[in-house]
């Protein structure tokens, strides 16, 4: 299924759900001012829209940043790996053979295999078995002469800073906001839909008509919260590229300059 048909799915789903409960729970007639207190139908109306966009405004904002930190992440990691790649160049020629070879081995895995684990919110141990293998190689890599030790500690530097960032990827797979608030927006978002056909909407062609609307636009905030709270699952979440990004960038440093 299409990463885009769940929120049509849905938006089409609430929209039904709306025209539905306008239809049966709806009055047959005009209903008279005696019906009806208008000031507190008026403010408990608006303690529900009030609730439901609170609720659904702390998702969004809060998935967002989320988003954008985790993307921001992955350039950071990909920086870092560049970093570690760029110091190997200064160590003995098989060892920078060895450390090269395995920088490209573990891009490449969280490039390929680990980005399908973080749309499930986990990471892949066999990705980080390989980034295990480039701190190995990076320490047991000769260093007799004082650029070789300045370059090893630059990569050791470097690969410090890349274990740092894939924790904060990790965790940033396994963040999400509390159910509690997703019971809460949902509910909410129900009751919304529903108060004007439990108030007694008439079920003339134009209220159910804009009913539907209400509903179809709470059920896709809804939904586009829900694909917000994954960082890296589509449509919104985190790419590849910064990873893409840092294997061109070993390319062009495997040149006479590198």
């Amino acid at each position: 299924m299409s990463s885009y048909a769940l929120p049509l799915l849905a938006t089409l789903g609430g929209a039904a759900f709306a025209f539905c409960l306008g239809h049966f729970l709806g009055r047959n007639r005009e209903a008279t001012d005696a019906d009806f207190g208008g000031q507190a139908l008026s403010l408990i109306g608006a303690v529900l829209l009030s609730s439901f966009i609170l609720l659904t405004g702390f998702q969004v904002a809060g998935s967002w940043s989320a988003l954008s930190s985790a993307r921001s992440g992955t350039y950071d990691e990909a920086r870092a790996l560049t970093d570690t790649y760029w110091a190997a160049g200064g160590l003995a020629a098989a060892d920078r053979t060895a450390v090269r070879g395995l920088l490209r081995q573990y891009t490449a895995d969280v490039r390929t295999a680990e980005f399908a684990e973080l749309a499930h919110g986990r990471t892949s141990p066999a990705t980080w078995q390989a980034l295990d293998r480039v701190r190995a190689a990076v320490r047991t890599a000769a260093a007799t002469r004082p650029d070789q030790q300045a370059a090893k500690a630059a990569a050791q530097s470097a690969l410090a800073t890349v274990y740092e960032t894939r924790s904060d990827r990790a965790a940033a797979a396994k963040a999400g906001i509390p159910r509690v608030i997703w019971l809460a927006m949902v509910v909410s978002g129900v009751f919304l839909i529903a108060y004007p056909a439990v108030l007694g909407l008439t079920t003339t062609a134009r209220h159910l008509v804009a009913l539907s609307f209400v509903g179809a636009a709470v059920a896709f905030a809804v939904v586009l919260a829900a694909q917000l709270n994954h960082p890296f699952r589509e449509p919104f979440g985190v790419g590849r590229t910064a990873f893409v990004f840092a294997e061109t960038r070993f390319g062009q440093m495997d040149g006479p300059q590198g």
